[in-house]
């Protein structure tokens, strides 16, 4: 579906927005390396077993229900704890 690069650079950019601030790649590879290997990891995990529209599905005696509006690459909790607090913006 998608290749490393690409799915590193969703990361990336997932991060960036999140953080609020204009972070360069390079930055957030060095920073945040650690939230990138999570997120990905996260990512891959929704796309191999979440169907598109579906919040719970059950088979025999498993079932496996999804947060509603999490999606690949979404910052969840776990990728917060480590990252700073997001920056904000003052116009």
């Amino acid at each position: 579906m998608y290749d490393p690069t690409e799915k590193e650079q969703m990361a990336i950019i997932a991060i960036r927005r999140y953080l609020n601030k204009d972070f360069t790649d390079t930055d957030i590879k060095e920073k945040f390396a650690l939230a990138i290997k999570v997120l990905i990891n996260n990512a891959e995990y929704l796309m191999n077993t979440k169907v598109s529209g579906v919040t719970s599905m059950s088979q025999g005696s498993q079932s496996m229900t999804f947060k509603e509006g999490i999606e690949a690459f979404t910052i969840t909790d776990d990728v917060k704890a480590l990252l700073p607090r997001p920056y904000i913006k003052l116009f």
